[in-house]
């Protein structure tokens, strides 16, 4: 008879912890649809409650307050950012990628994407939110090391060669970041397309050059 309760019990504790993962997604889901829409500032937890068809109280159940949520919005997408990056160098076989390819790759599948225009919105209201930008700190950083040893693994190169490499990642990661933040509001797509282009043939160039 225990046995059957502590059965009945755990399958019980399951379905609720999957009901709490399931609510937890569709928070963040309709987090990132408001912050791609109407922008940080404007992406409160009452807008974010309504987007998710939750009431507000059972939001803050999960993410007491803005900086709570935003916070777990960023950590999910630098995983998912960092996830894509590991599929990709996957397909691409897992040895001596190019950083060209890569950037392509990174702009096709992650910079254009209405949950990396999210990411921005927080990162940019963290630059005058100290609270918010301490809490993201660890996160960014671990990432920006995860994309660093994923390179360092698959650039066939020494140590020294392998730094620069991730250094160039990373330049290239900012690059983005601010091209699409700021030139990209008033380009085209194709003139947005020629410039990515032109800087991952570069970026083979320099790699080539590394590799001599």
């Amino acid at each position: 008879m225990e046995q059957g309760n502590s059965d009945s019990s755990g399958k019980q504790k399951s379905r609720q912890e999957e009901k709490s993962r399931r609510m937890r997604r569709e928070i963040v889901n309709a987090a990132i649809s408001v912050l791609h829409e109407q922008g940080y500032h404007r992406a409160s937890i009452k807008k974010i409650a309504e987007r998710s068809a939750f009431s507000q109280g059972a939001l803050q159940h999960h993410f007491p307050t803005k900086n709570d949520l935003m916070q777990h919005v960023l950590e999910r997408l630098l995983r998912k950012s960092v996830t894509l990056t590991q599929d990709w160098i996957a397909e691409q076989g897992g040895a001596n990628i190019q950083l060209g390819a890569l950037t392509q790759s990174w702009w096709r599948l992650q910079i254009r994407s209405p949950e990396f225009l999210a990411m921005v919105e927080i990162l940019v209201a963290s630059r005058t939110e100290e609270t918010l930008r301490g809490r993201l700190r660890h996160a960014f950083e671990d990432y920006m090391q995860q994309i660093s040893a994923l390179l360092a693994r698959h650039t066939n190169s020494d140590e020294a060669d392998a730094a620069d490499a991730a250094m160039l990642a990373r330049v290239t990661r900012c690059m983005l970041f601010g091209f699409i933040t700021y030139d990209g509001l008033f380009l085209s797509e194709e003139e947005m397309e020629a410039y990515v282009a032109n800087w991952a043939k570069y970026l083979d160039f320099v790699q080539m050059g590394l590799a001599a």
